[in-house]
């Protein structure tokens, strides 16, 4: 009897090893996961998409117990093959392509707001052009084909307002980069106008006397809404599904810490003009004169959004504008104080 019971105490205590080393072990590797696994977050250095630069400059990353890896691109389209294959967690982008993607059957969820407005059309003094239906026979330069600002000019601009087929009536010069359209407008005088976005059309205003604004989006947008608290929508925040699903908890504090860092950035201007100037390399002057044509914020105007979203259906990148439900998922991102 008594060897019975010292052989039960021995088993009692190795199983009791056993346990906490199991519970160890588990602490330790969901840890060691953790510390191997940072969020990884595609954007690039651009006004629009500045913030996970912002919130990891001021600690905000570090103060919500994150550990956030930010990948540079230098376009959308590689950005988004990224984030298609599992490379990226969470992205910024334009609403546009975020829907665009999501019909091709990329599995996300738009989480939260970025940034909106910027899009400045410009054209030269010599071109003789003083408004949109002046663009009829005219070489207009443009970015990517599905892009917001490709969206809003042949959409918006050009179909809508200007009552002009833009396959038709205009010479549309596609694909440029966005430091390629001053050029071929101002410099090698290739094109009549050309569409781009802040702060590029700041820089190009700056630099080149002949450049006239023809249209700003955000100016129009202002005076067509003017119950609006935010500019139109433009880029956001992604994140892919599987994502969202294993890992809520950190895409709930990366939110957070994404909220906190707009909050700084319209409450401290001049601080803030200088970090992203120093993030974006560019001038703290060219900064603040880009920031009176866009807006950051969080919250997600869900119905602008789907509005904006009309402009690639009509273009046809999108079959259908999608629902509500199926494109957003903004349960995770703090509420509005």
């Amino acid at each position: 009897m008594k060897s019975l019971r010292i052989v039960l105490i021995a088993v009692l205590v190795v199983a009791g090893v056993l346990a906490v080393s199991a519970v160890w072990r588990k602490s330790h590797s969901s840890s060691a996961q953790s510390v191997a696994r940072p969020i990884r977050v595609g954007t690039n250095r651009a006004l629009g998409t500045v913030v996970p630069y912002v919130a990891r400059d001021k600690g905000f990353f570090q103060q919500s117990n994150l550990q956030v890896q930010i990948i540079d691109f230098n376009d959308v389209t590689t950005l988004m093959e990224a984030f298609a294959s599992g490379q990226i967690d969470v992205a910024l982008v334009g609403i546009a392509p975020s829907a665009i993607w999501q019909e091709k059957g990329v599995s996300l969820k738009v989480v939260a707001a970025a940034n909106g407005g910027g899009h400045v059309l410009l054209t030269r003094d010599d071109t003789g052009i003083n408004d949109l239906k002046g663009l009829k026979g005219k070489k207009v330069a443009t970015p990517k084909p599905g892009t917001v600002t490709d969206t809003l000019f042949r959409a918006h601009l050009v179909q809508e307002l200007a009552k002009l087929d833009p396959n038709k009536d205009i010479k549309v010069v596609a694909g440029l980069s966005a430091s390629d359209l001053p050029t071929v407008l101002f410099v090698s005088r290739e094109v009549d106008a050309a569409i781009t976005w802040e702060p590029f059309a700041s820089q190009a205003e700056a630099k080149f006397k002949t450049a006239k604004v023809l249209f700003d989006a955000s100016e129009e947008w202002r005076k067509s809404n003017p119950q609006s608290k935010q500019l139109y929508p433009v880029n956001v925040v992604i994140a892919r599904q599987s994502f969202i699903d294993t890992r809520s908890d950190e895409l709930r504090r990366f939110l957070a810490a994404h909220v906190q860092a707009i909050q700084f950035i319209n409450e401290h201007a001049d601080e803030a003009n200088g970090i992203i100037a120093r993030e974006t390399n560019l001038d703290v002057a060219i900064v603040a004169h880009a920031r009176k044509r866009i807006d950051y914020a969080a919250q997600v105007d869900v119905d602008a959004s789907r509005q904006t979203l009309q402009w690639s259906k009509q273009l046809r990148y999108l079959k259908e504008v999608p629902s509500a439900e199926k494109l957003f998922d903004l349960k995770y991102l703090p509420r509005a104080q």
